[in-house]
């Protein structure tokens, strides 16, 4: 048993008489004393929307972007929103409704979409464009218009170095300035090897037709083509079947496509969407973000260092299809353009 000592009573008596009178202070007061719990809120997600007249299942162009903004989604845990094939019609009206419901960024991606964009984008100030491929750009607009004919120039190169028939061909889906240029890097490059190439262009007006695609493909082919690259989304698979079946090889376009035809893709150039897309959100979310139009241009390889976002897929199984001396003078055309050495510039409208 403890005893407590008169003076130490009193003193505790005198403490719990104080206590009693701010309480009742406080009562008085219409404040009574409430116990306060601290409760953390749930942050709220970092809004992205992406969308494109593409296809999400194409295996190039839609698919492409549509796997970067994925892994945007994986690495950092936005909330995403996605949506394909969106007619060229509605481009201004679906810009309209998913800003609406509210996003941090919207990316949207094809040429297309550059005009509806600055016109929709003022009425969204807080809203972050980016346009992939545009030409367009105001305070919250930025686009992305990837120097592709440095990717090309490299596969003409490589077709002209391995052709047997002095004569390679193109296939795109329009005329878009950014096709034309991929169409223009390709023939720069098999001239620069050699100047008598012959570069049998089409146009096929339609980025959804595998058949057109296929037959714009079996006429380069009857005309001494034994290298063709498409620029055509899933008509381009057309292009790929035909050489196929005629034994000749095919280039891929902004995606690896080696999967479509394991021994006729030799090789794709590829937009690394990933580093693109990753960059456009981490400029939004740390408040860098700048509308301007920015050039990337070849990269060694994907996530590659600098600036650069085009680069060269794997030869996969048909390494050994590719001599040495070939692969070498390839390695020393890609540093070249990457070191300016080798200028590659802007064409977009055809030459002769």
């Amino acid at each position: 048993m403890t005893i407590i000592g008169k003076e130490k009573a009193i003193t505790c008596l005198g403490i719990v008489a104080a206590v009693a009178v701010v309480l009742t202070l406080a009562a008085g007061a219409g404040h009574p004393i409430q116990p306060y719990y601290s409760y953390a809120q749930p942050a709220t997600p970092f809004k992205v929307v992406f969308v494109t007249d593409a296809k999400f299942n194409d295996g190039g162009w839609g698919a492409v972007g549509f796997n970067a903004t994925q892994a945007m989604k994986s690495k950092y845990g936005v909330g995403l929103t996605s949506a394909d094939s969106i007619a060229i019609p509605d481009i201004g009206s679906t810009l309209t409704g998913y800003a609406d419901a509210g996003a941090n960024l919207i990316i949207a991606q094809g040429f297309q979409w550059g005009d509806p964009v600055v016109k929709v984008a003022p009425t969204y100030p807080d809203i972050k464009f980016v346009v992939m491929t545009g030409l367009v750009n105001a305070s919250n607009v930025a686009s992305i218009f990837p120097m592709q004919q440095q990717g090309s120039f490299l596969l003409g190169a490589l077709a002209a170095m391995m052709s047997k028939t002095g004569t390679i061909g193109f296939v795109g889906g329009e005329t878009y300035p950014n096709i034309i240029n991929i169409a223009e890097g390709y023939k720069q490059g098999a001239k620069f090897i050699n100047p008598n190439m012959k570069v049998i262009s089409t146009y096929l007006h339609d980025f959804n037709n595998p058949a057109k695609g296929r037959e714009a493909a079996l006429a380069q082919i009857n005309s001494g083509a034994d290298f063709l690259l498409h620029v055509a989304d899933t008509s381009g698979h057309g292009v790929i079947e035909a050489a196929a079946g005629k034994g000749v090889y095919a280039f891929g376009a902004v995606a690896d496509q080696n999967k479509l035809a394991p021994n006729t893709v030799l090789t794709s150039f590829v937009i690394d969407m990933d580093k693109a897309y990753d960059q456009a959100y981490k400029s939004v979310k740390d408040g860098t973000f700048v509308g301007k139009l920015t050039k990337p241009g070849i990269e060694t390889g994907k996530g590659g260092p600098g600036d650069g976002i085009v680069y060269l897929a794997p030869f996969h199984s048909l390494d050994t299809k590719v001599p040495a001396n070939v692969k070498a003078k390839l390695a020393q055309l890609t540093q070249d353009v990457i070191s300016g050495k080798i200028q590659v510039p802007e064409r977009t409208t055809p030459t002769a």
